[in-house]
């Protein structure tokens, strides 16, 4: 029995068996090539289309940032604008009044019918002046002299003598200085304002 099972197989059938196991290799060989392949397709693919996903997302990114950059040029210009308008606007304003100062402040009716006559002298004294200077918000008015264009004003402590001498500034002094204040002012608000609207739109 053991040398039946020991003899060596017909030469047929071990060929046989060979070429069988060779195409079995061979075809597992194949398919092995074909599914990798089929795979690195598939996954080449769809890298593909995520890097053109990508390149979308950032071309539409960019150019909704481009859109809203130039939006807010566009509000900032327009806001520049009717700043330079308003400013504008007050220097016209302003110019007449700057024009009837000396004629306001000069001379003066007693009555109705009365001839115009010098208007009388009128003092200011320098604690006075110093309370005005304390009440517009300038800086250091309570604790020494204020310089301004014309220079140092004249200062006193309160409660001294010195408060009640005479400031020097006039009625004309005091309309010029109400015509600048009040132009800063309406120019600051008109800035302000101009933002505020410029922000409102750009939320909108």
């Amino acid at each position: 029995m053991l040398e039946r099972l020991s003899s060596p197989l017909p030469s047929g059938l071990t060929l046989g068996l060979l070429a069988c196991m060779v195409c079995a290799s061979a075809a597992g060989g194949i398919a092995y090539g074909f599914g990798y392949r089929h795979a690195e397709a598939l996954g080449a693919a769809s890298l593909s289309d995520l890097k053109e996903k990508h390149a979308m997302q950032a071309s539409e990114t960019a150019e909704a940032n481009n859109v809203s950059l130039q939006q807010q040029v566009t509000r900032a210009n327009l806001a520049e604008q009717q700043m330079f308008a308003a400013l504008d606007r007050l220097g016209t304003e302003q110019q007449p009044i700057q024009e009837r100062i000396p004629h306001v402040t000069s001379t003066y009716r007693p009555e109705p019918a009365a001839a115009p006559e010098p208007i009388p002298r009128c003092v200011f004294t320098v604690g006075w002046l110093r309370d005005y200077n304390a009440a517009l918000g300038v800086p250091g008015a309570l604790a020494g002299p204020v310089t301004g264009p014309a220079g140092p004003a004249p200062w006193a402590a309160p409660g001294t003598d010195a408060e009640l001498l005479e400031s020097g500034v006039t009625p004309a002094d005091i309309l010029a200085h109400a015509q600048d204040y009040g132009r800063w002012a309406r120019s600051l608000a008109s800035q302000v304002t101009g933002l505020l609207s410029a922000r409102e739109t750009g939320t909108q």
